[in-house]
């Protein structure tokens, strides 16, 4: 019997994984269903094999002006003496998050802009960590934010990330199997019960570009 031809585009290998005998099997690693995991992967075949839109001109660094006209002026949280929440409004923050490992692992930072819910930022933080993986840095960007927010007396706070890992790992739905990650989890949740309200939800990684500048400005500024 004639051997079928290897897949030869990442559409085809979707496909292939699509009808493999082993979709169980890596459905229940990916903390999915079969089911789920078929959706998915139909998703992505979608999305690859569709023509995009034109995105946003760059300013050189690969970086769209707004994002770092977004980021000039805004203070460092780090050097603030005192709580930047607004006086006369409820403590609330909207914190959007990054973790960026040059390497997985490799030199690792993390990326933090806080903002008043549906109003202005307030200020960023960027942070070289040492050596970690992507979900490592990841997780280390949440709990810095969160301390953040707990030292200035936040009670709501509204969490973005652009890992679907760790935002659905926050919110119950995925299992923590990584025994790296699990110290780390808890932390975050054991922080997490400081707050009134907290939520995390996941973004798409284009909808996550200050973040992501401020860990990239960090891992680039690191001494060596």
């Amino acid at each position: 019997m004639d051997r079928p031809e290897p897949p030869t585009t990442l559409p085809e290998l979707l496909v292939a994984i699509e009808k493999s005998g082993n979709l169980r099997a890596l459905a229940r690693e990916c903390g999915l269903t079969v089911r789920e995991l078929r959706c998915r992967l139909a998703n992505w075949r979608r999305e690859l094999t569709t023509p995009q839109k034109a995105g946003p001109r760059v300013a050189s660094g690969g970086v769209a002006p707004s994002v770092r006209e977004r980021v000039a002026g805004l203070p460092r949280a780090a050097t603030l003496r005192a709580s930047p929440l607004p006086a006369g409004l409820p403590p609330a923050l909207e914190i959007w998050t990054d973790g960026a490992s040059r390497g997985n692992p490799g030199p690792a930072s993390i990326g933090i802009l806080f903002g008043v819910p549906g109003g202005p930022d307030l200020c960023v933080h960027g942070e070289a960590i040492g050596r970690a993986t992507n979900n490592v840095a990841e997780y280390r960007a949440v709990l810095r934010a969160l301390e953040f927010a707990r030292e200035w007396g936040a009670r709501r706070v509204d969490l973005y990330l652009d890992s679907e890992l760790i935002a659905r790992q926050l919110a119950g739905v995925y299992r923590v199997k990584s025994l790296d990650l699990r110290p780390l989890h808890q932390q975050v949740i054991a922080l997490a019960r400081s707050f009134a309200d907290f939520r995390a939800r996941h973004v798409p990684r284009e909808s996550n570009g200050v973040a992501d500048l401020l860990a990239n400005e960090a891992l680039d500024a690191r001494p060596g």
